[in-house]
């Protein structure tokens, strides 16, 4: 990126803002364009209500990275299942090192160049790094069975997609995915995605976009998803 593109287009400020506070943030974030492709894959649904039962990776996250928040006891959740997995990350020196020095849970606003589209994103861990730049972790409870297994999801799950994605928006030098084991040995993967899977993953975000633009031409199985996400940043 030129001189000039970083000066029209600064990194995005981190904030610190509680979760209901990020997702009514009118702009486009990752989930948004998960549920588009859902819709080009023919299986849209609406979203469902954040109201309910705690989830498993939801409830992990919480108990790595917020610690204090965590509240044990709540329907659904195996509470020892969750700090065996948080023990599984901390037996990993070079994981404590970046959980002990990043920031966790920050959140940010930003227009994506190339499409011109609000956006944003809500990273699990960003660690800056001595060249003032930043490494991005993201975590993901997984049922693979081995680091090649989880690989191969990397790319089918689209965390490519998120990765690249995460890391043009905060000018990143480098994504990591950290699988984690839910069940024994509760073993830890960690991937540092490539300059293909996040050319890769480039592609994806940046071809969803598109179907978000007022100028696009959308397919009849996508205008009610189009329709619903973009409504929610104009107000609908």
């Amino acid at each position: 990126m030129t001189l000039s593109a970083l000066e029209a287009h600064p990194r995005p400020d981190l904030l610190r803002l509680p979760y209901d506070d990020y997702r009514a943030l009118p702009a486009i974030a990752n989930s948004d364009l998960s549920r588009l492709r859902d819709a080009l894959n023919g299986r849209y649904e609406k979203p469902a209500s954040m109201a309910g039962a705690l989830g498993l990776g939801t409830a992990f996250h919480t108990a790595l990275l917020e610690p204090d928040l965590y509240e044990g006891g709540q329907p659904g959740i195996n509470d020892s299942l969750i700090w065996w997995m948080v023990e599984g990350v901390r037996l990993k020196p070079e994981l404590v090192e970046l959980l002990d020095t990043g920031t966790p849970e920050p959140s940010c606003v930003f227009t994506e160049p190339g499409t011109g589209t609000l956006c944003k994103l809500r990273a699990d861990l960003v660690v800056p790094t001595a060249d003032q730049g930043y490494t991005i972790i993201d975590f993901k409870t997984t049922a693979a069975r081995d680091y090649d297994h989880f690989l191969a999801q990397c790319s089918g799950y689209d965390y490519d997609r998120q990765a690249a994605f995460y890391l043009d928006a905060l000018r990143a030098d480098r994504f990591l995915l950290v699988g984690v084991q839910k069940v024994e040995p509760f073993s830890v993967f960690t991937v540092e995605v490539s300059p293909h899977l996040l050319e890769e993953g480039r592609a994806k975000y940046l071809k969803l976009l598109r179907f978000l633009q007022p100028s696009a031409q959308v397919p009849a199985s996508l205008s009610e998803a189009v329709r619903d996400i973009t409504g929610g940043i104009n107000g609908g």
